[in-house]
C-alpha cells in the first residue's frame, strides 16, 4: 500500500484525519476510538455473514467490549422477534436497539421510547400499488413481531421470509380476492420485494409513490422497507442515545448497505465492512475485514475499540478549558445549498467543538402543498432540490435570516449572488462581530469603482467580519451520491482554517487549504468562462483535440488574468488546486449547468437565452456564467487589454451574439518567418504520422520557406494487394492509418528510409519507439550534417543502470545524429480530429530560437496551432507521462467512477507528473504545465487517447493481458502505456519517490498485476478500501 505523499503535506491529504481508510490506520488511532463509548452496529450483512449467522468470536467480542464500560446497540432492518431468532447468544431484550429501520427503538434494560406507525392513507395506496403490479412484486407487513401477505403465494414474500429466516408469515384476511382485505389496525413497517432485475423499475415506482408521505429506503437487493415519517436507523439511533444522556459524538457505527448510510454519516467513526457497498465504503472513515473472514469486520472494529476504551480509563482525564461551542448557520438551500448542508449538519453531530444544531436558512417556497421549510423540519427532505436525500436530524430549517445569523459563529452562503445580496442586507445587524462567513458561491463577481469586486469581499464589507471561500470541482449530483471530491479553502487566518477545515473535511469530500481567499475564488468564479467555451465546442461537435486546446487557452489566460491584476494573490499558483484544474475539468467535461447551456446555445444561437436554459439546464434557469462573462468583458474593455486577453473577449462576441459560435477557434495566430528553402522528410506513416505529414504538405505548398515536395517514410505492406506506397502515392489515401482522408499530392511515400531522408533538411520522427533504434540504424550515415530533427514520438524513455540513467527519444536521435539538439512536437492531437480539420494545439520545444520559429511555421496552420517553448525535456516528458495518468483515467472510467473524482485523478496525476520532471530534471519549466503538451494532452489522452481506451477495457476485465486488448482494439497501432509504466517505475523506485508518486506507482502495480485496478484509488483515497 502506497503512503501519504509527503510533498503533499500542506494540503488535506493530511489535513483530514480519516482521508486513508485501512485497518492499518485504525491500529494507530488510540486516542480516537478511546473516545468512543457506544457502538451501533447493522445486522444482516455485517453483524450476520451470508448464512446469517454470527461469525465467529462476535458474542464473546460484544461482551468484552460491554465489560469494559462500551454500549452495544443492534440498529437493524429486521423486526424485534426476527432479530432475537438469529441473536440467540444475545440477549438483545436488555440492550438497546433499534428495529425495523429506526420504527422500533428501545433504550437500556429494553425500556421502549419508540414506535411509529406507516399513515394508512399510504398502507391502502401501497395496497393499490400491488395488486396492478402483483407480477412484479410482493408485500410484507409488519405489526410489531407479526408478519402478514396478502398471499401465501406470493412468490418473492415467501421467498424472502426464508431468506431472513423470519417466522411464516400469515395471510391477510381476504388477501388479494377482495376490495378491502383486513389489514392489521396498525403497521410500523412494510417491505416490497421483488427480484433483483426488477428493482431499477419498481425503487422509482414506490419512491414517486410515498413522496413525503412516509420513509422508503433500500434494505437488499431484493427489498423496499417502507417506514413511518421522519423514520431512519440514524433518526432512531439519536433517539436511543438521548435516552442515555450521550450523543453521537461518543458514537461509532458500522454497516454494509446503503441503508446504513445516513446512521454512519452521523456519528463520529464510521466503518464499513468490507462486503460493503461502495456507496457505503465512500462514507466510511475505516474499512473492516469482510463478514466471511476468519476474524470477521465487526470482531475486529470490537476489539480495537475495547482496547482503546481500556486504555483510555488509565489516562488521567483533561479537563475541558469551557470554551462555548462553536455555532454554525447555513444559507441556501438548492442543487448545492443542500448537499453542502447535509454534510455540516453530519459534522457537528459528532464533533463536539460544535454546537449539534445546523440553522439553515431556505427560501420558503411550496412544495406539494407545504411550505419547504415545514417539509424539511417535518421529513428532514429537501423535496425541491434534493429528493430522497434524507438530512440529519439536527439541521433546523427557517425562513427568516436574522434568525439564522443570530449568535451563529460561523455563517456559510450557499446561494445565487442576487440572493446573498439580498440576505447581507437582512442579517448585517444579527451578526456577530467575532464570526467568520464562508463563500461558496461560485457566480459572486462584480464591477465597483474600483474595479472587480468578488463574493468574499462583497460578503466582508456587508458584514464586517472575516470572510473565507470554499471553491473546487463539486458536481453536485456525484456528491450527493457520496463520489469522492474535493475542494479548496481558501482562508487567511490559520486558527479559522483549521476550525473550517474540520466543518467540511470529510473521507469522501477532501479539502485543503490556501492562506489566499481571493486566489481560490478568482479561478473557481472564472472557470465558467471556460465551461462556456468547453460548451460551444460539444454544440459544435469539435473533437477532443478542439476541446482540451480551448480548456488549456482558458485556463492560461484566467492564470494571466489573476497574474495581470492581482500578482500578489497568483503566487500561490491556485491553478494547481481543486478550485483550478480540478474545477476546470469538471465543469468542462462533466455536466455542469454553463456547458450545458452553451452546447444548446451553438446549436441555435437565435433562441433567447432564457428559451436555451429551459430545454437545457435542469431547474430552468440561465445559467451565472453568461452574467460573469458579460462583467469580465466590461471590465477588460475599461482597463483596454482586450488584446491582451483574446479568449475571454471571443467567449464574450459569441455569447453576445456579435460573432458566430463557429468562430470559437479564430483567436489562435500563426507564427511566420521567412528562410530559405528545405527538403522535408516525414519518417512514419502511422495514423498521426500521417494526419501531420497531411498537414506539413499542405503548408509548404504555399510556403517559400520549404521545398514543395514532401517525402514520407512507409514500412511498406500489402493492403487488398497493392502496395501501401502504391496506394498513397496514386490514390492519395493512407486506406490502411487515415482511411477517408485525402492526402495532398505533393506528398510523396518511399519505402527505402535512406531513400526519404536523403538530402532531407528536416527530418520529422513520428513513428513508435519500438522501431526507431532500428530506424537510426538505417538512416545515421546518409543523414545531411547540422539536419534540423523533430521528434513527434510520445513516451520514449530508455532507462537504464537500474534507473539511474535516463535518455528521452530526442537524446537519443541527436546522439545518433550527431547533431546539438533534436527538437520535440508534443499536444493534444488525435490524429483523426486534426485530419478533419478540427481546431488543435501543439507545443514545441526547441533552445534555438531561430530553429523554433522556422519550425512553428512548418506546422503552423490555421487549425493545428504551434507554441514555441525553449523546455525541449520538459515537453518530452510531459508527452510520455501522461500516457500512465491515461491509465489511470481509463481505469476510473471502467470502474464507472464519478466525474468529481476522475477530475481529482487527473489534477493528482498532473502533480505527480510535474514532480517527477522536475526531480529529473531540475532546470525543467515548472510552467510547461500549462502547455498544450501539459494540461491540454492529458485531457485529450484522458478522455479519447488509445491508452485511456485500452485501460478502460483492462479495468472491466483485469485478467486479460494488455497484448490482448492491443490486438482487439488498436487494429495495428502501439500500446505505449503499460511498456512506459515500466520506465516511469524504474525512475520512481532509483530515486526513492514511491511515496511521492504514489498514483503513478500504483498505475504501475495494477499494469503489472500486482495490485486490482481497483485499489490504484483505494491506496490512493480516491475509494475506500477493499479488505
Amino acid at each position: 500500500k502506497v503512503g501519504v505523499p509527503t510533498s503533499y503535506a500542506n494540503t488535506a491529504y493530511l489535513s483530514c484525519t480519516f482521508q486513508h481508510r485501512n485497518f492499518a490506520t485504525m491500529k494507530s488511532s488510540e486516542g480516537l476510538l478511546g473516545t468512543i463509548k457506544v457502538l451501533a452496529s447493522d445486522l444482516d450483512g455485517t453483524l450476520l455473514n451470508p448464512d446469517h449467522v454470527p461469525g465467529t468470536g462476535t458474542f464473546e467480542a460484544i461482551e468484552e467490549f460491554r465489560a469494559a464500560g462500551g454500549i452495544f446497540v443492534v440498529c437493524t432492518g429486521r423486526d424485534k422477534g426476527s432479530a432475537r431468532g438469529v441473536l440467540k447468544g444475545l440477549d438483545i431484550d436488555k440492550l438497546p436497539g433499534v428495529y425495523m429501520n429506526g420504527t422500533i427503538a428501545q433504550g437500556m434494560d429494553g425500556v421502549p421510547l419508540k414506535s411509529a406507525v406507516i399513515p394508512d392513507k399510504v398502507v391502502q395506496e401501497v395496497i393499490a400499488w400491488g395488486r396492478a403490479n402483483r407480477g412484479d412484486a410482493s408485500i410484507l407487513f409488519v405489526q410489531g413481531d407479526d408478519h402478514f401477505v396478502m398471499d401465501l403465494n406470493d412468490e418473492y414474500a415467501l421467498f424472502m421470509h426464508k431468506h431472513l429466516l423470519d417466522p411464516y408469515p400469515a395471510q391477510v384476511e381476504g388477501g388479494w380476492d377482495v376490495p378491502n382485505p383486513k389489514i392489521p389496525e396498525t403497521v410500523n413497517l412494510m417491505r416490497v420485494i421483488c427480484s433483483p432485475e426488477k428493482m431499477a423499475i419498481v425503487k422509482p415506482q414506490i419512491q414517486e409513490l410515498v413522496g413525503l408521505q412516509a420513509n422508503c429506503a433500500q434494505s437488499l437487493p431484493t427489498t423496499i422497507d417502507i417506514m413511518a415519517p421522519n423514520t431512519t436507523k440514524a433518526t432512531g439511533l439519536h433517539t436511543v442515545l438521548k435516552s442515555m444522556g450521550l450523543s453521537e459524538a461518543v458514537t461509532a457505527a458500522i454497516g454494509d448497505s446503503e441503508n446504513d448510510l445516513e446512521m454512519l454519516q452521523s456519528v463520529k467513526v464510521a466503518c464499513a465492512m468490507g462486503n460493503a457497498v461502495q456507496k457505503t465504503k465512500a462514507v466510511a472513515h475505516f474499512v473492516m475485514n469482510r463478514n466471511t473472514d476468519a476474524v470477521p469486520g465487526v470482531v475486529s472494529l470490537l476489539s480495537q475499540i475495547t482496547s482503546a476504551l481500556k486504555a483510555s480509563k488509565k489516562r488521567p482525564s483533561v479537563v475541558g478549558n469551557g470554551t462555548p461551542a462553536i455555532k454554525v448557520a447555513c444559507f441556501g438551500g438548492g442543487g448545492w445549498g443542500t448537499p453542502v448542508a447535509r454534510m455540516v449538519g453530519q459534522t457537528l453531530l459528532h464533533n463536539p467543538k460544535f454546537d449539534t444544531d445546523l440553522v439553515w436558512w431556505l427560501n420558503d417556497e411550496i412544495v406539494d402543498g407545504m411550505r419547504l421549510t415545514d417539509i424539511v423540519n417535518a421529513h428532514h427532505e429537501n423535496p425541491k432540490y434534493a429528493r430522497g436525500v434524507r438530512l440529519p436530524p439536527n439541521i433546523r430549517a427557517t425562513a427568516d435570516a436574522a434568525d439564522a445569523a443570530r449568535g451563529r459563529d460561523v455563517l456559510i452562503f450557499v446561494e445565487r449572488q442576487e440572493v446573498v445580496k439580498r440576505l447581507l442586507v437582512e442579517i448585517a445587524g444579527d451578526v456577530k462581530k467575532d464570526a467568520v462567513a464562508v463563500v461558496l458561491s461560485k457566480d459572486m463577481v462584480e464591477i465597483s469603482t474600483g474595479g472587480l469586486k468578488f463574493g468574499s469581499q462583497v460578503v466582508a464589507d456587508a458584514l464586517g467580519i472575516e470572510t473565507a471561500v470554499l471553491m473546487g470541482g463539486t458536481l453536485t449530483g456525484d456528491v450527493i451520491a457520496g463520489h469522492f471530491a474535493e475542494a479548496t479553502l481558501g482562508c487567511a487566518n490559520p486558527d479559522r482554517t483549521a476550525m473550517l477545515l474540520e466543518i467540511f473535511n470529510k473521507p469522501n469530500f477532501v479539502v485543503s487549504s490556501l492562506p489566499s481567499v481571493l486566489a481560490v475564488e478568482l479561478f473557481a468564479v472564472l472557470k465558467s468562462i471556460v465551461s462556456l467555451a468547453s460548451g460551444i465546442s460539444d454544440g459544435l461537435g469539435f473533437g477532443f483535440n478542439t476541446k482540451a486546446a480551448i480548456v488549456r487557452l482558458g485556463a492560461v489566460e484566467i492564470n494571466k488574468f489573476a497574474m495581470h491584476f492581482y500578482p500578489q494573490h497568483a503566487v500561490t499558483n491556485a491553478l494547481h488546486e481543486a478550485c483550478g484544474w480540478t474545477d476546470l475539468i469538471v465543469s468542462s467535461f462533466g455536466a455542469s449547468r454553463n456547458k450545458c447551456w452553451a452546447a444548446a446555445f451553438a446549436k441555435d444561437p437565435s433562441r433567447s437565452d432564457e428559451a436555451i436554459a429551459v430545454d437545457s439546464v435542469p431547474d430552468g434557469k440561465v445559467p451565472t456564467g453568461l452574467r460573469t462573462i458579460k462583467d469580465i468583458a466590461v471590465f477588460i474593455k475599461k482597463e483596454r487589454v482586450e488584446v491582451e486577453f483574446p479568449f475571454m473577449t471571443k467567449i464574450h462576441r459569441i455569447i453576445s451574439r456579435r460573432d458566430p459560435p463557429s468562430s470559437l477557434t479564430e483567436m489562435a495566430v500563426p507564427r511566420v518567418r521567412r528562410s530559405d528553402a528545405l527538403k522535408v522528410c516525414i519518417l512514419g506513416s502511422g495514423n498521426w504520422g500521417t494526419a501531420i505529414a497531411r498537414i506539413i504538405a499542405q503548408n509548404v505548398d504555399r510556403l517559400s520557406d520549404y521545398q514543395k515536395n514532401v517525402n514520407m517514410w512507409v514500412h511498406e505492406e500489402m493492403v487488398d494487394g497493392r502496395k501501401l506506397t502504391d496506394i498513397i502515392n496514386m490514390d492519395h489515401e493512407n486506406v490502411k492509418y487515415l482511411k477517408g482522408f485525402h492526402l495532398p499530392t505533393n506528398l510523396i511515400a518511399v519505402p527505402d528510409a535512406k531513400e526519404a531522408v536523403k538530402g532531407a533538411h528536416v527530418l520529422i520522427f513520428v513513428l513508435p519507439h519500438q522501431f526507431l533504434d532500428r530506424l537510426l540504424d538505417q538512416i545515421s550515415d546518409v543523414v545531411e550534417p547540422g539536419v534540423m530533427a523533430v521528434s513527434m514520438i510520445k513516451g520514449h524513455i530508455v532507462v537504464s543502470d537500474g534507473g539511474q540513467s535516463l535518455k528521452t527519444g530526442s537524446q537519443v536521435i541527436a546522439e545518433r545524429l550527431r547533431i546539438s539538439e533534436c527538437a520535440v512536437l508534443n499536444g493534444a492531437n488525435v490524429a483523426d480530429d486534426v485530419a478533419s480539420g478540427n481546431f488543435a494545439e501543439a507545443t514545441l520545444g526547441c533552445s534555438n530560437e531561430s530553429n523554433a520559429l522556422l519550425l512553428a511555421r512548418l506546422f503552423n496552420s490555421k487549425d493545428f496551432s504551434v507554441r514555441a517553448v525553449p523546455d525541449v525535456l520538459g515537453v518530452e516528458l510531459f508527452g510520455g507521462l501522461k500516457n500512465v495518468v491515461a491509465l489511470a483515467a481509463g481505469f476510473a472510467d471502467g470502474l464507472g467512477l464519478a466525474e468529481n473524482t476522475k477530475a481529482a485523478i487527473l489534477r493528482r496525476g498532473l502533480l505527480e507528473m510535474s514532480l517527477l520532471i522536475h526531480n529529473i530534471f531540475p532546470n525543467s519549466k515548472p510552467e510547461t504545465v500549462e502547455e498544450s503538451c501539459g494540461i491540454a494532452d492529458l485531457l485529450t489522452t484522458c478522455y479519447s487517447g488509445r491508452n485511456w481506451r485500452c485501460a478502460k477495457e483492462f479495468a472491466k476485465d483485469p485478467s486479460r493481458t494488455w497484448e490482448d486488448i492491443e490486438k482487439e482494439m488498436l487494429g495495428g497501432q502501439k500500446l505505449q502505456g503499460p511498456s512506459c509504466c515500466m520506465d516511469v517505475q524504474a525512475l520512481i523506485e532509483a530515486r526513492g519517490l514511491q511515496n511521492k508518486l504514489p498514483l503513478l506507482s500504483a498505475v504501475h502495480a495494477a499494469v503489472t498485476k500486482q495490485i486490482s485496478p481497483q485499489d490504484v484509488f483505494t491506496t490512493n483515497g480516491f475509494l475506500a478500501p477493499q479488505s
